[in-house]
């Protein structure tokens, strides 16, 4: 290795060293840590017939996805009498009871019915 490659080894192990130390710092105590939203000018405004809905992709393509909520109340009614067993946890987030997920099958993109709310929720054609 000749001197010009070490120092650019030494050089560039010195810049991640200080990369990595200025990123792993904890916020001292005088950084923000709360917004007050009362005290925050006002930029625009939303019309109140404006509505807003959430479609998870799981939904549409299909996999596990939340239960029904008939079929959790029947499942949490069931279980508040029944003494919890171990369950197998695959496919549930860490500390969610896998039982409140099913695997869904995809949506029918074709479906008449389907297509015709969704277009009652677009533009004006």
């Amino acid at each position: 290795m000749n001197k010009n490659t070490f120092l650019g080894c030494c050089a560039s192990v010195a810049f991640v060293a200080l990369g990595i130390t200025a990123c792993s710092k904890a916020p001292g105590p005088g950084s923000p840590g709360r917004i007050d939203a009362a005290s925050m000018r006002k930029i625009g405004t939303v019309d109140e017939r404006f509505q807003s809905y959430n479609i998870e992709m799981v939904e549409v393509i299909g996999g596990r996805f939340w239960k029904p909520y008939r079929d959790i109340d029947a499942l949490l009614k069931a279980q508040s009498s029944v003494a919890q067993s171990n369950k197998d946890a695959a496919g549930a987030p860490a500390g969610m009871d896998p039982n409140l997920y099913q695997q869904r099958p995809p949506i029918d993109l074709t479906n008449p019915r389907l297509r015709k709310l969704a277009a009652a929720l677009g533009p004006p054609m």
